[in-house]
């Protein structure tokens, strides 16, 4: 079935952004097709967006790591806030989000949800939207440059969650779902000879293993998100922290100098690790006295001059034979006792493996004899490289702890990197028990053993309940909808490559960056990633390969959709973008107008709403605003629709 969405307006209180109210609507059940929304830096771009993945993924979205609600907080003073979300679907029928936040309490958030039959507490969306309104899909539709750069992350999932929730391709484990439930209800209808009890005991194991998976699945998954988004929010400070650092051009010179230093040392620990866990391999090298050893021991095995070939079947032509080898008849009982001495000696295979084993030591004692290095040289070389690491990092945290000490901010700053490194190892210590196989048990925290150990507590249920035969025809069943996964995945991921590089293609001609392949990421043709303009061409490509085979009708939120694009491919991607949705929203500044605007315009004409949004200072900007028809303003913001004012906006804060 068709779904279409539209954001009609939002209205933001007591939050980090200015208070404001924003409407997209265009007539009585209909909308601007592109609205571009001009919000200096500070205003709260970033914040907005935020909301707005809230509103529409719902609650679920605060438990898979996003920014607790207290971030949200206009100022230490503020004691609640709102956040309301304005929709239209299909057609005619209105849906308002509401969240209301409660800084007192520790940043609660409450849902309520404004629909045909009221407003109701929750988040309680109609039955036909809930498979789009999820986290996976909220983020594909709200687009900005972290989105871009997880979609090449090898990390990332985003690019294949993209395409999964697009094409509904969470269908198959649906039916799959609802196989496993009727072989489950036609068990428990069977019995068993034990009688109720055992039945219930089978069968209880069974659902206790599945529910254990399912915890075991989510918690996994869940500290696997923080982790990736822990290290995300380091790497965004470490760019801050240089930012700030860069103001200082002899603290730039040391920290750069300090960072090469350090670099250096740890591939100097790698490669001399590597270099005595490789020497260790081999016992020879670990004591004189297995050299002396593993000499005699291939000298004996030279002695014995074993054959090339002595396996049994040897022993059974010559049983065939009517002589020996030596030239006496064999009769009858001489033939069955060749044959019952064969197993005594040693067969081809056993020839093989000690003849590997001679060579071998021909070659590791050769070069034994040629090292000149021993064991504890390198050992003491491992020691002295790891002292040179361990001073590196010290200069370095001594360089930072200097430029804390000179800027408060970047002392800020350093602080939070510290404490989220800690966090990092707590995630990683965390995510080990995950892999821990030594717990063979239905506790374990081992998903492959939890899963061999449900799918035998299956077979032990299907034997005594007699439905053994129901059971292989789900399992048969279970295996067509994977391969049938599997297929639909492979041919979509190669149809959306295709039109995705066509797209590349018109979008940077000269350039030859195209998409290989979808596996998790996106997989670039001959590089491991791009510049952030080309990163976001690819992502606004992608995007367009997506929302171009679908029976949905979705608005799009872009943050920054220029960005740092060069200039010269500005226009490429304005004209582009009518195309990725029917409704597009895009966050911008004054500086991403150039190349960008005009050509949009030129590509949708009459069909943009420019809006300005801005915090109120005090000066010429807040008295011109107040010169325009229908502008509109709370107690820190101001906010006009109209074309003029928003292309001769500007502020020296950007």
């Amino acid at each position: 079935m068709a779904i279409e969405i539209k954001i009609l307006g939002w209205s933001a209180k007591g939050l980090r952004c200015p208070d404001h109210d924003l409407s997209f609507t265009k007539g009585e059940n209909s909308v601007h097709k592109i609205s571009l929304l001009q919000m200096p830096n500070g205003t709260g771009k970033t914040t907005t967006l935020k909301l707005l993945r809230a509103a529409l993924a719902g609650p679920e979205i605060w438990s898979n790591g996003h920014d607790i609600a207290l971030q949200f907080r206009k100022n230490k003073n503020t004691a609640s806030g709102s956040f309301e979300l304005r929709l239209l679907y299909n057609g005619s029928k209105r849906l308002t989000i509401e969240l209301n936040f409660n800084f007192n309490d520790h940043g609660k958030v409450t849902y309520y949800t404004t629909g045909l039959a009221g407003k109701d507490e929750g988040f309680n969306i109609p039955s036909i939207l809930r498979p789009i309104l999820t986290p996976d899909f909220v983020n594909l539709l709200m687009f900005d440059g972290e989105l871009a750069a997880n979609l090449l992350d090898a990390e990332s999932t985003n690019a294949q969650n993209s395409i999964e929730a697009i094409y509904q391709l969470h269908f198959f484990d649906r039916v799959k779902a609802r196989i496993d439930e009727h072989w489950t209800e036609e068990a428990n209808k069977s019995g068993t000879t034990g009688g109720k009890r055992e039945l219930t005991t089978r069968m209880n194991k069974v659902q206790a293993l599945k529910a254990r998976m399912d915890q075991v699945k989510a918690e996994s998954e869940g500290y696997q998100l923080k982790l990736t988004e822990t290290t995300n929010k380091i790497d965004e400070l470490e760019k801050d922290f240089r930012k700030e650092i860069e103001k200082d051009s002899e603290l730039t010179q040391q920290l750069s100098q300090a960072n090469d230093n350090l670099k250096v040392a740890e591939q100097q620990v790698a490669e001399k690790s590597l270099t005595v866990i490789t020497f260790i391999k081999n016992p020879v090298e670990l004591n004189p006295s297995f050299a002396a050893n593993i000499v005699e021991l291939k000298g004996n095995l030279d002695r014995v001059k074993l054959p090339g070939v002595a396996a049994r079947e040897f022993f059974d032509e010559i049983a065939d034979e009517d002589d020996c080898i030596c030239g006496r008849p064999i009769d009858h009982v001489i033939k069955e006792m060749i044959r019952s001495r064969a197993d005594q000696y040693l067969g081809s295979e056993e020839v093989a493996v000690l003849n590997a084993m001679k060579s071998d030591i021909k070659d590791r004692i050769s070069s034994k004899d040629a090292q000149s290095i021993t064991l504890p040289e390198l050992i003491q070389e491992l020691e002295s490289a790891q002292q040179t690491q361990l001073f590196a990092k010290q200069n370095l945290d001594t360089i930072r702890e200097l430029a804390s000490e000179r800027d408060p901010k970047t002392k800020e700053i350093s602080d939070r990197i510290k404490q989220l490194h800690v966090e990092v190892g707590r995630l990683q210590t965390t995510l080990y028990k995950y892999e821990d196989r030594t717990n063979d048990s239905d506790t374990s925290w081992n998903l492959d053993i939890l899963t061999r150990r449900h799918d035998q507590a299956e077979k032990d249920l299907a034997a005594v309940t007699k439905t053994k035969g129901l059971k292989e025809r789900k399992d048969i069943l279970f295996r067509i909808l994977d391969n049938a996964f599997e297929q639909s995945k492979a041919s979509i991921n190669e149809e959306v490559c295709m039109v995705a590089n066509k797209r590349i293609e018109e979008l940077m001609p000269s350039n030859n960056i195209r998409i290989a392949a979808i596996d998790r990421s996106l997989k670039l043709a001959d590089k491991d990633g791009g510049s952030m303009g080309e990163t976001l061409a690819v992502g606004y490509a992608f995007l367009s390969s997506l929302f171009g085979n679908h029976s949905y009708s979705l608005p799009s939120v872009v943050d920054s959709p220029s960005g740092p694009i060069d200039l010269n491919i500005r226009p490429q991607i304005a004209k582009l973008i009518p195309n990725l949705a029917d409704q597009f929203i895009a966050f911008v500044i004054s500086s991403e107008r150039g190349g960008f605007v005009r050509p949009m315009a030129e590509a949708a004409p009459g069909q943009i709403n420019f809006i300005t949004l801005f915090r109120k200072d005090g000066g010429d900007l807040e008295a011109g605003a107040r010169t325009i028809k229908g502008f509109q303003e709370s107690e820190d913001g101001i906010w006009l629709t109209d074309q003029a004012y928003f292309e001769n906006f500007h502020t020296d804060k950007q």
